[in-house]
């Protein structure tokens, strides 16, 4: 029988190996490295209030572990908790023996007592994490561009940060957090890691002392035998004005003459519009003609682990301006406390629960009721797939209103 519990010091090392053997792509072979990765774990587990490492034991031996996040998430501009899970890891000699299975059950319990209603993970494989009911959120999507295609104009604002800017630079980032659906609530640990390691640098712009927009960035070499071509790939890129945006996208610009190319990785659809010549490196022509722009791909992942809670959390939100009695039936396999059917009445968009009758009724899996709470994909698309059933097709526009969003969620925070 599992049992699930805090990892205390003495079980570090067998964790840390664990980790090592699941992940070596993680690069820490070394007798020396593990030590260091064995002391951050310390360190997080005893001073980090907001994450907590947990090991899956049976019969007194670690078998896998996890780190769980108790993070703060803006949902339509309701501040709330949500679960985030990070560094699963399975003994390589307990591969297919439900350890993981195990801990992500804990996992969703653990979130769901504590009055969550939403967690999220980055899938190692995003098919494993769907059949346990995660669904996809927002698509990254990486441009790789000379410097002389990005905009320019002037860059009074722009200066380098250190330090002594954390405080102005964590205020800049809360108020972006505080407007943005889907932003997590900066960490002290995240903040510190932009500033203390070294590959590092650090731009914003600041005015009055205040920093509107900063950019973290990191130089690549991009030739392993010439030292004279370098690219610049940006690690966060958080702005609050077109200002700001204008500047820091100039700075960029003015790195033509040593730069070869800027990575961009960004969450926003449309960044190919603000481009005078979109095109990536590739040189890729998509049948018949179309110039490939940019590589994306899908990365973070969400899961309703209280179906009714959600209505119960967003009860200020305005879902569309919609009135509808709906019937929103829910299969969840893996986690079937969240199976089943719950009447949401919608009076010019607000939600409330209690009622029985209904009008309409839709079905869908947790996943894909994951991903359209969140705002990441349309009702009408999940129809049209054959992902979702609903009762009356005339009714597919009105309930594609409801979960309608301004803008997809948009996250920073790596775990």
């Amino acid at each position: 029988m599992s049992q699930i519990t805090l990892i205390p010091e003495k079980d570090m090392d067998d964790f840390v190996t664990i980790v090592a053997n699941a992940y070596p792509g993680m690069d820490i072979p070394s007798p020396e490295d593990r030590q260091k990765v064995r002391q951050r774990l310390i360190k997080m587990q005893t001073e980090d209030k907001i994450a907590h490492i947990y090991g899956l034991y049976r019969e007194k031996k670690l078998l896998g572990g996890m780190i769980l996040y108790d993070f703060i998430m803006n949902v339509y501009n309701v501040k709330t908790l949500a679960g985030g899970v990070g560094l699963v890891a399975v003994d390589l000699l307990h591969k297919r023996e439900k350890v993981c299975k195990d801990m992500i059950t804990y996992f969703l319990d653990y979130y769901k007592e504590k009055g969550s209603f939403i967690t999220c993970l980055y899938p190692f494989r995003p098919d494993f994490y769907r059949e346990m009911g995660f669904g996809l959120g927002t698509k990254i999507y990486q441009y790789t561009v000379k410097p002389v295609q990005l905009p320019r104009n002037r860059k009074d604002h722009i200066q380098f940060l250190d330090k002594k800017d954390k405080k102005a630079l964590k205020e800049c980032y809360t108020r972006y957090t505080d407007k943005t659906h889907g932003m997590i609530e900066l960490r002290e640990t995240q903040l510190d890691r932009f500033f203390d390691k070294p590959e590092n640098t650090i731009v914003g712009y600041k005015k009055d002392d205040t920093i509107s927009g900063y950019l973290v960035f990191t130089f690549k070499k991009g030739d392993a035998e010439s030292f004279i071509v370098n690219d610049i790939e940006t690690v966060e890129f958080i702005y609050e004005t077109k200002e700001a945006l204008s500047e820091l996208l100039t700075f960029l610009h003015t790195q033509k003459d040593q730069i070869r190319y800027v990575i961009i990785n960004t969450q926003d659809e449309y960044f190919c519009h603000l481009l005078p010549d979109p095109r990536n490196n590739s040189e890729r022509l998509i049948p018949s003609v179309y110039h490939e722009s940019n590589v994306s791909g899908v990365g973070l992942m969400y899961r309703v682990i209280d179906t009714e809670k959600v209505f119960e959390v967003l009860k200020d939100h305005n879902f569309g301006n919609q009135d509808c009695d709906l019937n929103l039936s829910v299969t969840d396999s893996f986690f079937k406390e969240n199976e089943g059917d719950i009447i949401v009445h919608f009076e010019n968009g607000v939600p409330y629960l209690g009622r029985k009758d209904y009008e309409v009724e839709i079905r869908l899996d947790v996943s894909d009721f994951s991903s359209l709470v969140m705002g990441a994909v349309p009702f009408n698309r999940l129809y049209r797939y054959g992902l979702a059933d609903i009762s009356d097709p005339e009714y597919v526009d009105t309930v594609t209103a409801l979960f309608r969003t301004k803008e997809k969620p948009v996250c920073t925070t790596e775990f």
